[in-house]
């Protein structure tokens, strides 16, 4: 009889099955800040392309939408040939590693990140090197030291940071890019709600490679769309990788009028924004520590409640209300949770209920 675990490759025995976004939501739902999306929603121009779509769009193979591209390009501020078309930024980052990381390739990830990266560089046969921030803050110098010490095929960055959500100095890319010759991969997904833009340097640096996406302020988290900016040369390589279908045709037909959309953008983003401040005021008032976040999410230290945070995650679940448990971006203490920004009636529905436990331990 043949037994299957004996023809998986290795490296598919070093990734874990269990995924931090739930398979499935309780049936008492109140509020859901788990995840990072555009509570605000989808921009109605998105909803108007919906019911017009032929159903050509629809039944036929779709290659890659040079309009969008074009779009996309004047959005960052490049050219149309420093972009290549993913499906997500997971699905850029699988690219990405497919292109670059081979068996026993050292990459180095500065945690607590996103644990994609992780999960790409193992699925290669990559070798994870891992970088402890200092108060989550990001050090070009620690990250130049550690890639001298041995060779490093690729750094991974992301900005802003996920699940912090605080930003990464420019001095700090700009050194890691100036000293480190590997690759640069700079995760811009949660970017779109701040200032940051480091597409700007694509054309001085050839080594630097940015993933975005249109799942946050766009509002199109379900239709898994996203693009690479890139030196041309890089794309080029990288396209070798990708199916000539990548991204679906509809996804891409309404990534276009999302884009066009800039009001629905401005107001998504100061809606964000607000509700940020919103969060990290309440919170920090009840003397619950926040991270400086720029973004939809940020990390919370929930240890006057419950010096585990597995169980303050379980006793909000309870009352109908997700966040993250923070232990899967790596952070050295389970002390915190991760939140992102929800809806105005979800957030405060989750600060009354936080406060509620909180004041039950007293």
């Amino acid at each position: 009889m043949l037994q299957i675990t004996n023809q998986i490759r290795e490296e598919i025995k070093t990734i874990p099955t269990e995924e931090y976004a739930p398979d499935s939501k309780p049936s008492n739902l109140k509020a859901d800040l788990s995840l990072n999306i555009n509570p605000f929603g989808v921009s109605p121009k998105v909803i108007d392309r919906i019911k017009n779509l032929s159903a050509k769009t629809i039944s036929q193979y779709y290659p890659e939408n040079k309009t969008l591209i074009k779009i996309i390009a004047d959005y960052v501020k490049v050219k149309p040939e420093n972009i290549l078309m993913g499906d997500g930024c997971d699905g850029c980052l699988e690219m990405i590693a497919k292109t670059f990381i081979a068996k026993n390739d050292s990459v180095i990830i500065p945690i607590p990140t996103f644990h994609r990266y992780e999960f790409h560089t193992k699925l290669m046969g990559g070798i994870p090197e891992f970088v402890n921030m200092q108060d989550f803050n990001l050090s070009g110098d620690e990250i130049i030291n550690r890639t001298s010490k041995k060779p490093t095929k690729l750094v991974f960055l992301c900005n802003p940071n996920n699940p912090t959500g605080k930003e990464i100095k420019k001095e700090d890319k700009v050194k890691i890019l100036e000293n480190f010759k590997g690759i640069v991969v700079v995760d811009e997904a949660l970017a779109d709600i701040t200032t940051v833009n480091g597409s700007e340097l694509i054309k001085r640096y050839k080594n630097l490679i940015i993933v975005r996406s249109f799942s946050k302020s766009f509002g199109l988290a379900s239709l898994r769309i996203g693009y690479i900016v890139a030196d041309p040369q890089v794309i080029s390589q990288i396209r070798k990788v990708s199916s000539p279908f990548k991204v679906n045709g509809m996804a891409q037909e309404l990534a276009i009028e999302a884009l066009k959309d800039k009001e629905h953008i401005e107001r998504s983003v100061e809606f964000l924004n607000q509700q940020r401040k919103y969060l990290i005021q309440e919170l920090t008032g009840i003397g619950l520590e926040c991270t400086d976040s720029k973004t939809t999410n940020i990390l919370v230290n929930v240890e006057k409640i419950n010096p585990d945070a597995k169980q303050v995650v379980s006793r909000l679940k309870e009352q109908g209300v997700l966040v993250t448990d923070a232990s899967y971006f790596r952070v050295p203490k389970n002390k915190y949770v991760r939140i992102a920004v929800s809806s105005e009636k979800e957030n405060r529905l989750f600060i009354q209920t936080i406060k509620d436990i909180l004041n039950s331990t007293k």
